[in-house]
């Protein structure tokens, strides 16, 4: 397996255990995370702490929630993935199932960026634009 899939299994592996440290700790401090344009909090969160403050309010909006990656593939310093995402609304108590695609960039052994997008071509199209 590739060291750049690897990490970013890590971090998808320690968001499924709600272990936000583990996640952060393998992000660079000045780590970027861009969720999907449709989403309702469609912005960037920088750092650590803004990181931190997204991941555990979007966790706590959840009873249940597992995120799967699919067919990882890594270029270069980036990682392009599908992720599969099920859960339970903790206030609705609906059940969602979603795919989207990420998009990792990698320096040094540690994630920089993440971007989201909604489907795995948007999401080689950005590979291929840098």
């Amino acid at each position: 397996m590739q060291a750049g899939v690897e990490l970013v299994r890590g971090i998808i592996d320690a968001l499924n255990r709600g272990d936000v440290d583990g996640m952060l700790a393998r992000m660079h401090p000045d780590f970027e995370w861009r969720p999907l344009e449709s989403s309702p909090v469609a912005r960037s969160y920088r750092g650590r702490e803004q990181v931190r403050r997204y991941v555990e309010d979007w966790l706590n909006t959840f009873d249940s929630l597992r995120l799967d990656l699919q067919d990882p593939t890594e270029v270069g310093d980036r990682v392009l993935a599908v992720i599969h995402g099920r859960g339970r609304g903790r206030a609705s108590g609906v059940e969602l199932e979603t795919r989207f695609c990420q998009v990792w960039t990698l320096r040094r052994g540690t994630a920089v960026r993440m971007e989201e997008y909604a489907t795995r071509e948007q999401g080689l199209a950005a590979l291929r634009s840098r």
